[in-house]
């Protein structure tokens, strides 16, 4: 549940550019097929839409329909591009760095259990691929998410 959360914010940062928006501008679906987690899948389907990502910063969405049947839930941010950590939904916390046009990077930390994790995004063709780990009950796990940008 935790991956999802950076992930979509990661996806704001990335893409291909757009004048109206910035690079990577657009709606994103996860594809399970291609994404690989260490800790296993949090979500049975995953949707984002990157609505800025300029050089000034990231506009983001993200709706989760979690493993296990639990309720789907959604959450939004908008950040400059300042490695200053914000609030990104009532539960957790990112700060985003640019690395070029078409690459970002995230940290981020739950509230309540103080888990960190860091992520690096890279929008390639129609392709959202994030590469990140996170510290669970002590462990770094690994993940690779894939998006498919559908709009």
């Amino acid at each position: 549940m935790r991956k999802f959360i950076v992930t979509a914010a990661a996806l704001c940062l990335s893409g291909s550019a757009y004048a109206d928006g910035g690079v990577g501008v657009g709606k994103y679906v996860w594809n399970k097929a291609e994404s690989h987690y260490e800790a296993g899948y949090y979500a049975t389907e995953q949707t984002m839409i990157i609505h800025k990502n300029d050089k000034t910063g990231i506009n983001v969405e993200q709706t989760v329909t979690p493993v296990g049947g639990g309720k789907t839930f959604s959450w939004h941010i908008d950040a400059p591009y300042d490695d200053v950590m914000r609030h990104g939904s009532q539960w957790m916390s990112f700060a985003f760095t640019r690395i070029s046009d078409n690459q970002f990077h995230d940290r981020y930390i739950m509230d309540d259990t103080k888990e960190e994790g860091a992520e690096t995004f890279t929008i390639k063709d129609k392709k959202l691929i994030l590469e990140g780990s996170s510290v669970h009950n002590g462990k770094k796990m690994t993940y690779v998410e894939v998006w498919d940008k559908v709009e």
